[in-house]
């Protein structure tokens, strides 16, 4: 009990620094399949630890070349998650445009909702905090601000921009005629094409959110860390987005105060 009293500030930022890290790498695998690989090496670790305790040396021996081998493990299992996390960390050191500005979001939601009432194809990608810059080598450089308009225009029929995606970060349209890679779950539902693999492909890789719209079915859909809602309307396009990039901003700006005044607090005790 008295050395819980003698604990010194940095022992306190330590514990607040790798809560932090844990928490984070929650945020990141949740409802990805990384989640569920996670689990099953813990499950690998708990086994591996019964059998030193019960002195079963064969599954011990067999169970230490897989903990002996972890961190390649991890690095093979979990490239593209941790491409995500260096990328975060890696951001150039500009001010990073948030898409939190309402009218912005109304403008993609008009844009959307007017292409698939035309039945006019298209994919949007809207950046978040991993950034996309891996996505515009070849595609074409705009950086306008966002408006109905130029997405309609950038996805008419026989444009040269028609069949790529278009990335949005912040409230510029930074970029147009983009390839993006394909997702290859086996799970994928087969009649889904090679736009929506697209969509999918590029949120199971990064945190975005990609906007699919269907020529076919004229309807617009919203895909996020590897998972597509289909069939939305203008509204709910809208109220997913705005909880997305509006709500989510303020909560984490929120955790970051919150995070900044226990650090403070320790620094000054």
């Amino acid at each position: 009990m008295h050395e819980l009293f003698n604990l010194r500030w940095q022992d306190g930022a330590d514990i607040i620094l790798v809560a932090v890290l844990i928490y984070q790498l929650i945020l990141l695998l949740r409802g990805t399949q990384g989640i569920q690989v996670l689990a099953g090496m813990v499950i690998l670790f708990l086994a591996y630890w019964g059998a030193r305790r019960l002195d079963l040396f064969t599954l011990e021996w067999v169970l230490e070349s897989f903990v002996n081998s972890f961190l390649l493990i991890v690095i093979i299992l979990f490239q593209a998650d941790i491409r995500r996390v260096l990328s975060r960390m890696g951001r150039r050191a500009i001010i990073h445009r948030s898409l939190s500005a309402p009218k912005a979001l109304e403008e993609i939601c008009a844009a959307a909702d007017s292409l698939a009432s035309k039945r006019i194809g298209a994919l949007i990608v809207l950046e978040r905090e991993a950034r996309l810059d891996d996505y515009l080598e070849g595609a074409i450089r705009l950086d306008a601000l966002v408006t109905r308009e130029l997405l309609i225009s950038l996805f008419w029929p026989h444009t040269p921009t028609h069949d790529g995606a278009v990335i949005v970060q912040g409230d510029l349209i930074v970029a147009a005629g983009c390839v993006l890679p394909l997702s290859r779950r086996p799970e994928i539902d087969k009649t889904l094409g090679t736009r929506h693999r697209a969509g999918l492909g590029i949120t199971e890789s990064t945190d975005a959110v990609a906007l699919i719209i269907s020529e076919e079915k004229a309807q617009v859909s919203i895909a996020r860390s590897g998972k597509i809602i289909s069939n939305l309307s203008r509204v709910q396009l809208l109220q997913n987005l705005e909880e997305l990039f509006i709500k989510e901003e303020e909560e984490k700006s929120g955790q970051k105060s919150w995070l900044a005044k226990i650090f403070n607090f320790i620094v000054e005790k």
